[in-house]
Protein backbone atom coordinates (compact mmCIF):
# COMPACT_ATOMS: atom_id res chain seq x y z
CA UNK A 1 0.00 0.00 0.00
CA UNK A 2 1.48 3.47 -0.90
CA UNK A 3 2.21 5.68 1.66
CA UNK A 4 0.68 9.08 0.66
CA UNK A 5 3.20 12.08 0.85
CA UNK A 6 2.66 14.80 3.25
CA UNK A 7 2.20 18.66 1.46
CA UNK A 8 5.36 20.78 2.39
CA UNK A 9 4.07 23.18 4.59
CA UNK A 10 4.99 26.86 3.89
CA UNK A 11 8.24 28.06 6.00
CA UNK A 12 7.93 31.77 7.74
CA UNK A 13 10.89 32.10 5.70
CA UNK A 14 9.37 31.40 1.70
CA UNK A 15 6.28 33.21 2.95
CA UNK A 16 8.54 36.58 3.73
CA UNK A 17 11.01 36.34 0.69
CA UNK A 18 7.45 35.82 -1.80
CA UNK A 19 5.96 38.95 0.13
CA UNK A 20 9.35 40.84 -0.64
CA UNK A 21 9.02 39.88 -4.30
CA UNK A 22 5.53 41.00 -4.90
CA UNK A 23 5.77 44.31 -2.55
CA UNK A 24 9.48 45.09 -5.15
CA UNK A 25 6.69 44.19 -8.26
CA UNK A 26 4.36 46.73 -6.93
CA UNK A 27 7.39 49.37 -6.51
CA UNK A 28 8.81 48.37 -9.79
CA UNK A 29 4.85 49.16 -11.78
CA UNK A 30 4.35 51.98 -9.60
CA UNK A 31 7.87 53.86 -10.55
CA UNK A 32 7.31 52.99 -14.16
CA UNK A 33 3.98 54.22 -14.37
CA UNK A 34 5.20 57.21 -13.00
CA UNK A 35 8.16 57.44 -15.14
CA UNK A 36 5.24 57.16 -17.88
CA UNK A 37 3.34 60.49 -16.75
CA UNK A 38 6.14 62.16 -16.23
CA UNK A 39 7.40 61.59 -20.17
CA UNK A 40 3.75 62.40 -20.86
CA UNK A 41 4.40 65.69 -19.11
CA UNK A 42 7.62 66.53 -20.65
CA UNK A 43 6.16 66.11 -24.42
CA UNK A 44 3.23 68.22 -23.82
CA UNK A 45 5.13 71.02 -21.82
CA UNK A 46 7.79 70.72 -24.89
CA UNK A 47 4.49 70.68 -27.32
CA UNK A 48 3.42 73.54 -25.72
CA UNK A 49 6.33 75.72 -25.49
CA UNK A 50 7.01 74.35 -29.28
CA UNK A 51 3.78 76.42 -30.04
CA UNK A 52 4.10 79.44 -27.75
CA UNK A 53 7.45 80.04 -29.14
CA UNK A 54 6.61 79.95 -32.71
CA UNK A 55 4.06 82.67 -32.37
CA UNK A 56 6.32 84.44 -29.83
CA UNK A 57 8.94 85.06 -32.92
CA UNK A 58 6.60 85.35 -35.77
CA UNK A 59 7.30 88.53 -38.59
CA UNK A 60 4.32 89.66 -39.07
CA UNK A 61 2.71 92.02 -36.62
CA UNK A 62 -0.87 89.58 -37.67
CA UNK A 63 0.72 86.52 -35.78
CA UNK A 64 2.56 88.29 -33.28
CA UNK A 65 -0.04 90.48 -31.65
CA UNK A 66 -3.27 89.08 -32.22
CA UNK A 67 -4.56 87.32 -29.15
CA UNK A 68 -7.70 85.82 -28.56
CA UNK A 69 -9.76 87.13 -26.52
CA UNK A 70 -12.38 84.72 -24.94
CA UNK A 71 -15.46 86.89 -25.42
CA UNK A 72 -18.13 84.22 -24.39
CA UNK A 73 -16.25 83.46 -21.12
CA UNK A 74 -15.75 86.64 -20.03
CA UNK A 75 -19.72 87.16 -20.32
CA UNK A 76 -20.13 83.84 -18.28
CA UNK A 77 -17.70 85.40 -15.48
CA UNK A 78 -19.23 88.69 -15.33
CA UNK A 79 -22.80 86.95 -15.43
CA UNK A 80 -22.19 84.06 -12.85
CA UNK A 81 -20.62 87.39 -10.60
CA UNK A 82 -24.05 89.40 -11.13
CA UNK A 83 -26.05 86.41 -10.18
CA UNK A 84 -23.97 85.87 -6.77
CA UNK A 85 -24.09 89.60 -6.17
CA UNK A 86 -27.51 89.96 -6.78
CA UNK A 87 -28.88 87.44 -4.42
CA UNK A 88 -26.64 89.11 -1.59
CA UNK A 89 -28.15 92.66 -3.08
CA UNK A 90 -31.88 91.40 -2.62
CA UNK A 91 -31.15 90.48 1.35
CA UNK A 92 -29.60 93.37 2.06
CA UNK A 93 -32.59 95.71 0.19
CA UNK A 94 -35.23 93.59 1.70
CA UNK A 95 -33.66 93.77 5.31
CA UNK A 96 -33.51 97.33 4.65
CA UNK A 97 -37.48 97.22 3.79
CA UNK A 98 -37.96 95.62 7.12
CA UNK A 99 -36.54 98.57 9.13
CA UNK A 100 -39.69 100.31 7.91
CA UNK A 101 -38.66 103.77 7.48
CA UNK A 102 -39.81 106.25 4.87
CA UNK A 103 -38.32 106.99 2.12
CA UNK A 104 -37.44 110.40 0.79
CA UNK A 105 -40.20 112.67 -0.59
CA UNK A 106 -38.36 112.11 -4.03
CA UNK A 107 -37.97 108.31 -3.78
CA UNK A 108 -35.17 107.97 -6.17
CA UNK A 109 -34.65 104.33 -5.68
CA UNK A 110 -38.13 103.71 -6.08
CA UNK A 111 -38.25 101.95 -2.50
CA UNK A 112 -42.32 102.99 -2.29
CA UNK A 113 -43.18 100.84 -4.72
CA UNK A 114 -40.89 98.00 -3.90
CA UNK A 115 -42.71 94.36 -2.97
CA UNK A 116 -41.42 93.58 0.40
CA UNK A 117 -41.02 89.76 1.71
CA UNK A 118 -42.31 88.59 5.08
CA UNK A 119 -39.84 86.01 5.20
CA UNK A 120 -36.72 88.04 5.23
CA UNK A 121 -33.83 88.45 7.33
CA UNK A 122 -33.62 90.80 10.21
CA UNK A 123 -30.42 93.25 8.85
CA UNK A 124 -28.48 91.64 12.45
CA UNK A 125 -29.10 88.04 10.98
CA UNK A 126 -27.69 89.27 7.50
CA UNK A 127 -24.55 91.49 8.22
CA UNK A 128 -21.45 90.36 9.40
CA UNK A 129 -18.30 90.81 8.85
CA UNK A 130 -17.72 87.59 6.79
CA UNK A 131 -21.11 88.98 4.60
CA UNK A 132 -19.25 91.89 3.87
CA UNK A 133 -15.79 91.10 3.12
CA UNK A 134 -17.02 88.96 0.87
CA UNK A 135 -19.56 91.60 -0.82
CA UNK A 136 -16.25 93.80 -1.24
CA UNK A 137 -14.42 91.36 -3.17
CA UNK A 138 -17.17 90.06 -5.29
CA UNK A 139 -17.92 93.84 -6.35
CA UNK A 140 -13.93 94.51 -6.83
CA UNK A 141 -13.92 91.38 -9.25
CA UNK A 142 -17.19 92.72 -11.03
CA UNK A 143 -16.31 96.15 -11.36
CA UNK A 144 -12.30 95.24 -12.88
CA UNK A 145 -14.42 92.53 -14.78
CA UNK A 146 -16.54 95.08 -16.64
CA UNK A 147 -14.01 97.52 -16.71
CA UNK A 148 -11.55 95.20 -18.50
CA UNK A 149 -14.06 93.61 -20.60
CA UNK A 150 -15.25 97.25 -21.64
CA UNK A 151 -11.46 97.80 -22.90
CA UNK A 152 -11.11 94.19 -24.72
CA UNK A 153 -14.37 94.88 -26.71
CA UNK A 154 -12.76 98.36 -27.67
CA UNK A 155 -10.18 97.14 -29.22
CA UNK A 156 -9.12 95.96 -33.08
CA UNK A 157 -10.12 92.72 -33.87
CA UNK A 158 -9.39 90.31 -36.59
CA UNK A 159 -10.48 86.90 -37.72
CA UNK A 160 -8.39 83.59 -36.74
CA UNK A 161 -9.29 82.88 -40.62
CA UNK A 162 -7.12 85.83 -41.60
CA UNK A 163 -4.04 83.78 -40.32
CA UNK A 164 -4.00 80.35 -41.49
CA UNK A 165 -0.96 79.53 -39.36
CA UNK A 166 -2.79 79.07 -36.50
CA UNK A 167 -5.23 76.71 -37.07
CA UNK A 168 -3.22 73.43 -37.18
CA UNK A 169 -1.96 74.67 -33.98
CA UNK A 170 -6.04 74.15 -32.63
CA UNK A 171 -7.26 70.94 -33.33
CA UNK A 172 -10.82 69.58 -33.36
CA UNK A 173 -12.18 72.97 -34.55
CA UNK A 174 -14.09 73.19 -38.26
CA UNK A 175 -13.30 76.34 -40.76
CA UNK A 176 -16.73 78.07 -40.04
CA UNK A 177 -15.38 78.11 -36.29
CA UNK A 178 -11.82 79.48 -37.40
CA UNK A 179 -13.70 82.20 -39.05
CA UNK A 180 -16.06 82.80 -36.27
CA UNK A 181 -13.01 82.78 -33.58
CA UNK A 182 -11.80 86.62 -33.12
CA UNK A 183 -8.43 87.74 -32.08
CA UNK A 184 -7.51 91.09 -30.77
CA UNK A 185 -5.10 93.48 -32.25
CA UNK A 186 -2.85 95.03 -29.11
CA UNK A 187 -0.79 96.76 -31.35
CA UNK A 188 -3.46 98.91 -33.16
CA UNK A 189 -5.39 101.92 -31.73
CA UNK A 190 -9.43 101.21 -30.45
CA UNK A 191 -11.87 100.48 -32.99
CA UNK A 192 -14.00 103.04 -32.08
CA UNK A 193 -12.15 105.41 -33.95
CA UNK A 194 -13.36 103.41 -37.25
CA UNK A 195 -15.65 104.59 -39.00
CA UNK A 196 -19.15 102.11 -39.46
CA UNK A 197 -18.44 102.01 -43.19
CA UNK A 198 -15.22 100.60 -42.54
CA UNK A 199 -16.06 98.38 -40.14
CA UNK A 200 -18.59 97.12 -42.97
CA UNK A 201 -16.09 97.05 -45.09
CA UNK A 202 -13.57 95.01 -42.78
CA UNK A 203 -16.40 92.21 -42.05
CA UNK A 204 -17.08 91.19 -46.08
CA UNK A 205 -13.16 90.93 -46.55
CA UNK A 206 -13.09 88.61 -43.64
CA UNK A 207 -16.41 86.54 -45.31
CA UNK A 208 -15.07 86.96 -48.94
CA UNK A 209 -12.15 85.50 -47.17
CA UNK A 210 -14.10 82.67 -45.62
CA UNK A 211 -15.78 81.73 -48.79
CA UNK A 212 -12.58 81.68 -51.17
CA UNK A 213 -11.04 79.24 -48.13
CA UNK A 214 -14.23 76.92 -47.75
CA UNK A 215 -14.21 76.61 -51.73
CA UNK A 216 -10.37 76.01 -51.94
CA UNK A 217 -9.96 72.11 -51.41
CA UNK A 218 -7.35 69.63 -52.22
CA UNK A 219 -7.43 66.33 -54.37
CA UNK A 220 -5.13 63.61 -53.93
CA UNK A 221 -4.31 61.15 -56.28
CA UNK A 222 -7.21 59.09 -55.91
CA UNK A 223 -9.62 62.18 -56.41
CA UNK A 224 -10.88 62.31 -52.34
CA UNK A 225 -11.01 65.86 -51.06
CA UNK A 226 -9.13 67.14 -48.64
CA UNK A 227 -8.80 70.28 -46.43
CA UNK A 228 -8.26 73.67 -47.41
CA UNK A 229 -4.44 74.72 -48.06
CA UNK A 230 -2.94 76.32 -44.58
CA UNK A 231 0.51 77.64 -45.00
CA UNK A 232 3.88 77.21 -46.30
CA UNK A 233 7.14 76.13 -44.38
CA UNK A 234 8.88 78.94 -41.64
CA UNK A 235 11.67 79.39 -43.61
CA UNK A 236 10.62 80.59 -47.00
CA UNK A 237 8.83 83.17 -44.85
CA UNK A 238 5.71 82.54 -47.26
CA UNK A 239 2.50 82.82 -44.67
CA UNK A 240 -0.64 81.99 -46.32
CA UNK A 241 -2.38 85.16 -43.81
CA UNK A 242 -4.07 88.57 -44.78
CA UNK A 243 -4.08 91.46 -43.49
CA UNK A 244 -7.88 92.33 -43.52
CA UNK A 245 -7.39 95.31 -40.89
CA UNK A 246 -4.85 97.04 -42.75
CA UNK A 247 -6.49 96.37 -46.37
CA UNK A 248 -9.69 97.80 -45.35
CA UNK A 249 -8.44 100.87 -43.56
CA UNK A 250 -6.56 101.42 -47.48
CA UNK A 251 -9.71 100.59 -49.60
CA UNK A 252 -11.51 102.93 -47.16
CA UNK A 253 -9.08 105.47 -47.37
CA UNK A 254 -8.94 105.55 -50.96
CA UNK A 255 -12.73 105.27 -51.24
CA UNK A 256 -12.52 108.28 -49.26
CA UNK A 257 -9.90 110.39 -51.43
CA UNK A 258 -12.48 109.32 -54.59
CA UNK A 259 -15.50 110.65 -52.97
CA UNK A 260 -14.00 114.07 -51.51
CA UNK A 261 -12.80 114.37 -55.12
CA UNK A 262 -16.40 114.08 -56.94
CA UNK A 263 -18.29 115.97 -54.48
CA UNK A 264 -15.43 118.94 -54.96
CA UNK A 265 -15.08 118.73 -58.92
CA UNK A 266 -18.45 117.55 -60.26
CA UNK A 267 -20.39 120.64 -58.63
CA UNK A 268 -18.19 122.95 -59.68
CA UNK A 269 -18.31 121.69 -63.24
CA UNK A 270 -22.04 121.83 -62.89
CA UNK A 271 -21.57 125.18 -61.67
CA UNK A 272 -19.42 126.36 -64.65
CA UNK A 273 -22.21 126.04 -67.32
CA UNK A 274 -25.29 127.38 -65.40
CA UNK A 275 -25.22 131.13 -65.61
CA UNK A 276 -28.98 131.65 -63.60
CA UNK A 277 -28.47 132.58 -59.67
CA UNK A 278 -31.08 130.72 -58.93
CA UNK A 279 -30.24 127.44 -60.07
CA UNK A 280 -26.77 127.78 -58.96
CA UNK A 281 -28.16 128.39 -55.65
CA UNK A 282 -30.22 124.95 -56.17
CA UNK A 283 -27.06 123.28 -57.18
CA UNK A 284 -25.42 124.11 -54.18
CA UNK A 285 -28.30 123.50 -51.72
CA UNK A 286 -28.61 119.86 -53.21
CA UNK A 287 -24.60 119.18 -52.95
CA UNK A 288 -24.57 120.29 -49.13
CA UNK A 289 -27.45 118.61 -48.67
CA UNK A 290 -26.09 115.14 -50.11
CA UNK A 291 -22.77 116.16 -48.49
CA UNK A 292 -24.37 116.20 -45.47
CA UNK A 293 -26.02 113.35 -45.32
CA UNK A 294 -23.02 110.73 -46.32
CA UNK A 295 -21.00 113.05 -43.73
CA UNK A 296 -22.90 111.75 -41.16
CA UNK A 297 -24.16 108.34 -42.11
CA UNK A 298 -20.34 107.02 -42.87
CA UNK A 299 -17.92 109.18 -41.00
CA UNK A 300 -17.44 108.73 -36.91
CA UNK A 301 -17.28 111.94 -35.67
CA UNK A 302 -18.47 114.41 -33.18
CA UNK A 303 -21.55 116.70 -33.83
CA UNK A 304 -19.17 119.82 -34.04
CA UNK A 305 -16.89 118.11 -36.70
CA UNK A 306 -19.78 117.43 -38.57
CA UNK A 307 -20.53 120.93 -38.56
CA UNK A 308 -17.19 121.69 -39.64
CA UNK A 309 -16.58 119.78 -42.36
CA UNK A 310 -20.43 120.69 -43.84
CA UNK A 311 -19.26 124.39 -43.37
CA UNK A 312 -16.20 124.36 -44.86
CA UNK A 313 -17.35 122.46 -48.27
CA UNK A 314 -20.32 124.56 -48.20
CA UNK A 315 -17.93 127.64 -47.78
CA UNK A 316 -15.63 126.35 -51.02
CA UNK A 317 -19.21 125.99 -53.09
CA UNK A 318 -20.34 129.44 -52.25
CA UNK A 319 -16.95 131.19 -52.93
CA UNK A 320 -17.13 129.84 -56.38
CA UNK A 321 -20.49 131.06 -57.01
CA UNK A 322 -19.61 134.37 -55.87
CA UNK A 323 -16.66 134.61 -58.09
CA UNK A 324 -18.44 132.88 -60.71
CA UNK A 325 -21.22 135.98 -60.62
CA UNK A 326 -18.55 139.10 -60.21
CA UNK A 327 -17.17 138.00 -63.07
Amino acid sequence: MAIPTQMPYPTLGSESSSCGRSTCEVDVRHHASLGEIHDVQSSENRNLFEKVWTLSTEDNNLELYGFRRFKTTHLLNLRLLEEEIGRIDYQIYQSGLRLNIDPTPADMLGLKGCRKDEDAQHSDDILDEQLILKLRDLLKQYDDGLAAFNRIMAMETCSMIDDQRRRPLRTGISLREVYKTRLVRVDLPPRTLQDPFQRCLHKCLRWFRYRSLSGAVLTNQDGEKGEPPTYCKRATHTWNFRNTVALADSIWRILVALAANVFIIVPLTILSYQSSKGIQLITVSVWVVAFSFLTSIFFKGSNQATVAAISAYAAVLAVFVSNGSAN
